[in-house]
C-alpha cells in the first residue's frame, strides 16, 4: 500500500531469516537487540539513507525501536507492532512492583 502511494519501501530479512547469510562463517550469530539495531543502521548506510520512517512487526519492531532510541537523528517516524519492544533482558525474569502489576 505504501509503495502504491509513491513511498520507497524496503523490507529486509532479519539476520538468520530468509535468504540472509554471513560473509564469514566465523561471524558470531546473535539476536541481541543491539545487533539487530546495528544491522538496520548498516542497511541504511549501504542504501545511503540518512533518515527514514522505520516500521516493524515482532522482532522487526524491536530493531526499529532500537534504532529510534539509539540513533534518533536517523528516524523520522516509528511504527512498531506486536510487543517485543526494547527490553531490559537482565531483569526480564523479575516481577514488577505490585503497584505497576495492578495497573494503578
Amino acid at each position: 500500500m505504501l509503495a502504491a502511494r509513491g513511498c520507497r519501501v524496503i523490507v529486509p530479512y532479519l539476520r538468520g531469516h530468509g535468504s540472509t547469510r554471513f560473509l564469514d562463517s566465523a561471524t558470531p550469530r546473535s539476536g541481541q537487540q543491539a545487533a539487530i539495531g546495528v544491522d538496520a543502521i548498516a542497511l541504511m548506510d549501504v542504501l545511503q539513507l540518512n533518515r527514514a520512517v522505520l516500521a516493524g512487526y515482532d522482532w522487526g519492531g524491536r530493531a526499529a525501536c532500537v534504532v529510534a532510541a539509539l540513533w534518533p537523528e536517523r528516524c523520522t517516524g516509528l511504527v512498531s507492532v506486536n510487543s517485543y519492544l526494547i527490553q531490559d533482558i537482565a531483569k526480564a525474569g523479575l516481577p514488577l512492583s505490585p503497584a505497576i502489576e495492578s495497573g494503578i
